[in-house]
């Protein structure tokens, strides 16, 4: 459905992104995750026909459009500011494209129709933008979207304009209304539970590379270098410059464990999930004692700061623990992630 080869792209002579290479089935909404800068919306840009690729193909539906005009790709763009037409009416805004492309009026208020009685904005056609809400701005926007009835959705960031409550109901839109159409989506953000939340897969991007594509288990729970594992999961991973000799593991030139099978010596970064620490002993894991620190309320949990020999693991926990308890934790081997000074997964 949609096939990006070895795209690189320049800016003067700046690259920007280098030798991309992925694929998606129709039906599958990928997220472009990244921190800003990292080179995503370039990516969806050049996707949309907005860049031009210094080198490598772009295929849609089996089609070559890497020197296509955007017009001439069939996809739709959704814009982090919604792009609507202050002077125009709702109904104006979501038929400007078929109206420039002179479709038929009959097909055109057939289209509209659809799409209205789909998103349920039919009490709204006759209002200008700055008469509705944000919540329905967006869905103008998508069905401005929808009417095209493009290959692919293109979505750049559409909900960081809102707020925490109204984001989490236009989330679950978005993902309800591309199931039910079974449309192909690529979703640039920045906000890893919209990327976890709504994808089937996702991209994690760093500095104009793609460091990980996978689904978001894969992502989460065996990600492929040191980037990925500290930029996905929230709380942070807990992460650990350590030097392995003489058969133990040195944490921070403070705190001592022993050695895990098959380490050679040398300098790592070892990483565990807070959620993965666990408060009872169990088998083949490393057991460390310290003194708590604090706590943070989260809600349905909270997070303990536990110091261990002037090192600090973040635990999650059901329950608070009051300041200076003495605690046993224990670290499953098989939930230790362990990377190499430049980041790469060690097996």
């Amino acid at each position: 459905m949609l096939r990006v080869e070895n795209l690189n792209k320049f800016f003067n002579r700046n690259q920007v992104l280098f030798d991309i290479n992925f694929e998606i089935n129709k039906g599958v909404f990928l997220s472009i995750l990244g921190p800003s800068g990292c080179g995503k919306t370039t990516l969806l840009r050049c996707i949309a026909g907005l860049e031009e690729v210094q080198s490598g193909k772009i295929f849609i539906n089996g089609r070559d459009v890497t020197n296509f005009h955007p017009s001439n790709r069939n996809i739709a763009m959704v814009f982090q500011t919604y792009a609507l037409y202050p002077h125009m009416t709702v109904k104006d805004n979501i038929t400007i494209g078929l109206r420039i492309k002179k479709v038929p009026k009959n097909e055109i208020e057939q289209k509209l129709s659809k799409v209205v009685d789909f998103l349920k904005i039919g009490d709204i056609l006759n209002k200008y933008p700055s008469q509705i809400s944000g919540g329905q701005r967006q869905r103008v926007a998508i069905a401005r979207a929808l009417v095209k009835e493009p290959d692919i959705f293109l979505f750049d960031e559409p909900l960081s304009n809102l707020d925490a409550l109204l984001r989490e109901k236009a989330r679950e839109e978005i993902k309800k209304i591309l199931i039910e159409l079974n449309a192909t989506a690529v979703f640039v953000t920045h906000d890893q539970v919209e990327a976890m939340t709504l994808s089937d897969f996702i991209i994690v991007m760093d500095r104009g590379r793609i460091m990980q594509f996978g689904t978001p288990e894969e992502i989460y729970n065996n990600p492929q270098n040191f980037f990925t594992a500290s930029f996905v999961g929230s709380p942070q991973i807990n992460y650990y410059n350590c030097k392995v000799l003489d058969q133990k593991i040195i944490i921070e030139n403070d705190l001592e464990i022993q050695k895990i099978d098959n380490l050679r010596e040398g300098n790592y970064i070892l990483a565990i999930r807070p959620e993965k620490i666990l408060l009872e002993e169990t088998k083949d894991s490393i057991k460390i004692t310290g003194k708590t620190l604090f706590y943070d309320n989260l809600g349905s949990y909270f997070l303990i700061n536990v110091l261990v020999n002037n090192v600090i693991f973040k635990v999650i926990n059901k329950e608070k623990i009051e300041r200076n308890q003495e605690l046993n934790l224990y670290l499953p081997i098989k939930d230790i992630f362990v990377f190499t000074e430049d980041g790469k997964r060690v097996k």
